[in-house]
């Protein structure tokens, strides 16, 4: 996740006590799991928030999938992808759950989302690997 004040990733940094956390082998003055920048200092506290909410929702909508509920999981993913668009496993659950209630365009562009965000991401990739050898058959 990158801070939208000055674009840095953010990381949690690891306690290490009341030393702060320690990034690179340099100790840090913030406290462990600061939700603060570390580039512009800016407050993160909300974003980490959604962040969590979206992964949440996200691992309801997997245990969903796997009870055979698609319509509900892809409501759950829905609301994921609503909080946190810039996750690719999220891209990639829209698509097999799009591809699983029979529609394939909107599964396509999910799994092309995802791999626009993250070009290794193998669900998306094999999904469309395996449409484009169907389609050539």
């Amino acid at each position: 996740m990158k801070c939208p004040v000055c674009g840095a990733i953010y990381r949690p940094t690891k306690g290490t006590g009341a030393q702060g956390g320690e990034t690179d082998g340099q100790i840090s003055p913030l406290p462990a799991h600061s939700p603060t920048c570390r580039r512009c200092k800016a407050d993160l506290s909300d974003l980490i928030n959604l962040h969590d909410q979206a992964i949440w929702y996200h691992r309801q909508a997997l245990d969903l999938l796997l009870k055979g509920y698609y319509p509900e999981a892809a409501t759950h993913n829905n609301q994921a992808l609503a909080l946190y668009y810039g996750h690719a496993d999220f891209h990639a659950l829209a698509g097999k759950l799009s591809a699983l209630q029979g529609e394939w365009r909107e599964a396509i562009a999910s799994w092309q989302q995802a791999l626009k965000l993250d070009p290794k991401n193998t669900v998306a990739g094999d999904c469309l690997e395996m449409i484009k050898l169907n389609l050539i058959i």
